[in-house]
């Protein structure tokens, strides 16, 4: 009978000490119950990506009293046909490089400078003349 008292004890305090161990309580599921320790840095370990303090440019080249471009051939069909007004300009060098297929471009001409941000590795140049910008950018 001691015995029997005993085992019925000892069985009382494991199910007291992991109520998850028979499918008790707990609501875990993982065997004691004890929770899972928690992150070592608070934050669920994600990490922020580092940038560099400054973007860097590849493949541009440009002179003093040159704009910024990145394919000579492009700089020739731009001077080539920037006409006396923005509007001519944009339409007779987009014709132009449509008719020779290098590329889909997107072609903006304007009498006044503006700021624009393009991708290193994508075809790039601009001109000026007849008192308008003319800039050619590849989709």
């Amino acid at each position: 009978m001691q015995s029997s008292i005993f085992i019925l004890l000892c069985c009382v305090s494991i199910c007291a000490a992991c109520p998850g161990l028979f499918g008790m309580g707990g609501g875990g599921g993982c065997g004691c119950g004890a929770p899972p320790p928690p992150p070592s840095c608070g934050c669920g370990g994600r990490k922020k990506r580092s940038l560099p303090e400054k973007p860097t440019f590849f493949g541009i080249a440009a002179g003093d009293d040159d704009m910024m471009c990145n394919t000579p051939e492009l700089k020739k069909i731009i001077l080539e046909n920037m006409q006396s007004t923005s509007v001519d300009s944009s339409k007779a060098i987009n014709t132009v490089l449509e008719s020779r297929q290098l590329q889909r471009f997107v072609v903006v001409c304007s009498e006044t400078t503006f700021v624009f941000t393009v991708r290193a590795d994508t075809a790039y140049c601009g001109a000026k003349k007849n008192d308008h910008n003319c800039h050619a950018f590849a989709m």
